[in-house]
């Protein structure tokens, strides 16, 4: 059978969901495939391998090549979550592997590195630049411009990710929990939260809370009931708001001070539901940002990380 060559392929693995797709030298999607998590953190090693594994393969089929045969890439880039760390890397890269011999794929230049790492260089064409992610999660990555990188938070959200909207979720409940209690004042917050759940009463949250039935994703999605909260003058819900945007400043100060490029001129590239979305706490961490970084271009895109994949695929200069 003839071998198939392709230009690029480019993978987004994360926490819930890993995107595979093929492009021509110019970053036009040929073919693409989805499947459920990625993160070897999150599924296990084996999970992520077939998620890995389908993504690619669907990607594949919608460019007709069949399974079995023989393809050849130029590039490939695989911006996977969950490499944190050296002992990460090396997990990773074992996945990887495994996952290319599975597909039968072949190339010369093979990249594998932090999903926010190769978003931030591909959107910055390799530039001094920041990233910050607000989400579910939260963390922030720099690049000084000089191959010199730099990462504050992204912890997971059961030791950090503050700011995110997982962490405003978790401090609504508290505060819930607080309010039951007689620690803190009864608020609108209350009712709303019980209502989204259909919940009866307070001991019915905190009962949820600590079964099977809980999720990083339904905590996250309390942010907009916060945020209702707030706009309807709950002074409580304000100050959750108030403390995850400081927490976020913070990571984000703390980020463009190790890259050392606050005084120069560089881009923030802003992505994830909280930061883009919730404007109250948008408008403060920007404000703050000027007041000590007045050079940087705010780059507020609604474009998926996989565009951004593509870029530092094309555009990556090999052996640098």
């Amino acid at each position: 059978m003839d071998k198939q060559s392709f230009h690029l392929l480019a993978v987004d693995g994360g926490g819930t969901k890993t995107l595979a797709v093929i492009t021509d030298s110019k970053g036009s999607i040929l073919g693409e495939g989805k499947e459920g998590a990625s993160n070897y953190q999150v599924t296990g090693k084996e999970m992520a391998i077939k998620a890995l594994t389908a993504s690619i393969q669907e990607a594949l089929a919608n460019v007709n090549v069949p399974n079995g045969g023989m393809i050849h890439f130029e590039k490939i880039v695989f911006a996977l979550a969950g490499i944190d760390t050296l002992t990460d890397e090396i997990e990773v890269r074992g996945i990887v592997e495994k996952t290319i011999k599975q597909v039968g794929l072949s190339t010369e230049k093979l990249l594998v590195e932090n999903d926010c790492l190769s978003a931030l260089l591909g959107a910055t064409q390799n530039k001094a630049g920041a990233l910050l992610i607000s989400g579910t999660g939260s963390i922030v990555f720099a690049h000084d411009g000089q191959g010199n990188f730099y990462r504050t938070g992204g912890w997971g959200y059961r030791v950090g990710d503050e700011g995110s909207g997982y962490w405003i979720g978790k401090e609504a409940i508290r505060s819930i929990l607080k309010m039951n209690d007689g620690r803190e004042k009864e608020t609108i917050l209350s009712k709303l939260i019980l209502q989204e759940f259909g919940f009866k009463k307070v001991e019915d949250l905190y009962n949820w809370v600590y079964s099977s039935a809980y999720c990083v994703d339904d905590v996250s999605a309390l942010t907009t009931l916060v945020e209702e909260a707030y706009k309807m003058g709950d002074g409580v819900s304000k100050g959750i708001l108030d403390e995850a945007a400081e927490e976020l400043t913070l990571l984000l100060e703390t980020t463009i001070k190790k890259a050392g490029i606050a005084k120069e001129e560089f881009q923030l590239i802003l992505q994830g539901g909280v930061i883009q979305n919730n404007h109250y706490i948008r408008d403060i961490v920007l404000d703050r940002l000027k007041e000590k970084a007045e050079k940087v271009k705010i780059i507020d895109t609604d474009q998926k990380p996989i565009t951004f994949i593509i870029q530092r695929g094309l555009n990556l200069k090999w052996g640098l």
